[in-house]
């Protein structure tokens, strides 16, 4: 079976002129239905560490709630980003959300932890459907020409959200308490649900796909260029390990050593939020003027900087800032990493390829709010945890270094016609 990637008569093969401007607009309003969707999402986020403490539990089991999430979405990321390859993206995303927000209502009925962690493990399982969809959406709609721009887009869209909600959750919890933002988060995904059932249609490339479906396997994708899918599996896996630590480790630490307060804690996000949104409307258009790859590697680098701050702060003060510092780390290598996945993947498996890396995020995010929980219980700080977190960013950082082409997307050259079941690779 050929498999064109790029070059004469392969998919990528598109001017940028061809791409119509309404298949940009159909990227601003899945980014508008996330930004909903995420304002939901991080009205939650500043309440799990009050809730674990009103719960009579710990550090450990925040983590262990963070993991439930995590290893749902790694179990089924991969086969629902593969469905949306054959039965389409918008319905996969649409029975995602619905999920998500009965997953909602049962956290505001939880009593105890253990319904707390099967909630979260519910909302893991129907949210491995929705990202992976969306940025398959992306690639649809998209050229490498114009890819790191729209992935940014997309990504603007989630820090609106991101920086709404967690502000408007901490401002719940500090005078509602810590069940009704639960509610408010069902409401407003249900009208996430609306909002993409009204405004965004499946994308024609996917329609034709669907029409005469022709299954391509991992293994044969990522048989064409192991090394650099193999780079951004190792950067993706550093990228998401860190921000797992740091949801736990220190975001406990915060609360008991610094002493912060609900709405503090939401002006932090929100504050990441905020830099995430302008950095990754910046950054994607520079990968797509400049190359991905260094910006994945100085991402790193600022990455683990932004995480020795951490451990040094002694203020609210100091937490904005160095929070401020990872957000820019995130903005480069974020929408990058996943621009550059779809400059490698034939469009025929946008939709599985996104779901296995999305199973590689989230295994990373299954493994270190555990870590983290444990580490923190164990030392009474998130001194050795983030330092373990800036290990593993460097080495994300390195392997993205020896193993991902450099230069401009539109110059990178993958195989062309390439037989994969004979095992021809050509570079």
């Amino acid at each position: 079976m050929a498999v064109n990637t790029t070059g004469n008569g392969g998919p990528h093969d598109i001017n940028p002129s061809q791409i119509q401007a309404s298949d940009m607009g159909q990227v601003w309003m899945l980014a508008l239905s996330l930004a909903i969707l995420q304002v939901g999402f991080g009205i939650v986020v500043p309440i799990f560490p009050f809730y674990i403490v009103e719960l009579g539990v710990g550090a450990t089991e925040l983590g262990v709630l963070a993991s439930a999430f995590a290893i749902t979405r790694v179990a089924l990321a991969g086969p629902l980003g593969g469905l949306s390859d054959r039965t389409g993206r918008k319905r996969v995303m649409l029975g995602a959300l619905i999920g998500f927000a009965a997953a909602n209502l049962v956290y505001a009925a939880a009593q105890d932890i253990i319904l707390m962690i099967a909630a979260r493990a519910v909302e893991g399982a129907v949210s491995a459907g929705f990202f992976p969809a969306a940025n398959a959406f992306v690639s649809d709609v998209t050229t490498p020409e114009n890819r790191g721009t729209a992935m940014g887009y997309l990504n603007t869209g989630n820090m609106v959200g991101f920086i709404l909600g967690p502000a408007l959750g901490g401002a719940l919890a500090q005078f509602l308490g810590v069940r009704l933002p639960f509610v408010i988060a069902a409401a407003i995904t249900m009208a996430t649900f609306c909002s993409v059932a009204l405004l965004v249609r499946e994308p024609e490339k996917n329609v034709d796909r669907m029409r005469n479906f022709e299954e391509v396997s991992l293994r044969e994708v990522f048989g064409v260029r192991p090394r650099e899918y193999s780079a951004l599996a190792v950067a993706m896996f550093a990228n998401m390990f860190a921000i797992g630590i740091l949801e736990v480790a220190f975001t406990m630490d915060a609360v008991i050593r610094l002493e912060v307060t609900p709405i503090e804690i939401g002006l932090f996000f929100g504050v990441l939020g905020l830099v995430m949104m302008v950095g990754s409307v910046v950054f994607g258009k520079l990968s797509d003027i400049r190359g991905r790859k260094w910006l994945i590697v100085l991402g790193a680098i600022v990455g683990a900087i932004s995480l020795y701050m951490f451990t040094i702060v002694t203020d609210p003060v100091g937490l904005y800032i160095a929070g401020s510092v990872l957000a820019l780390a995130i903005s480069m290598r974020g929408p990058t990493i996943q621009a550059l996945i779809g400059d490698l993947t034939d469009e025929r498996a946008y939709g599985v390829v996104m779901g296995a890396f999305g199973a590689i995020s989230n295994g990373a995010y299954a493994v270190s709010p555990l870590l983290g929980g444990v580490m923190f219980d164990a030392t009474g700080n998130s001194v050795s945890s983030l330092g373990l977190a800036a290990l593993v960013t460097l080495a994300g950082g390195a392997a993205a270094a020896v193993g991902l082409p450099g230069g401009p997307p539109a110059k990178l050259t993958l195989s062309e016609d390439v037989d994969i079941q004979a095992g021809v690779r050509e570079f």
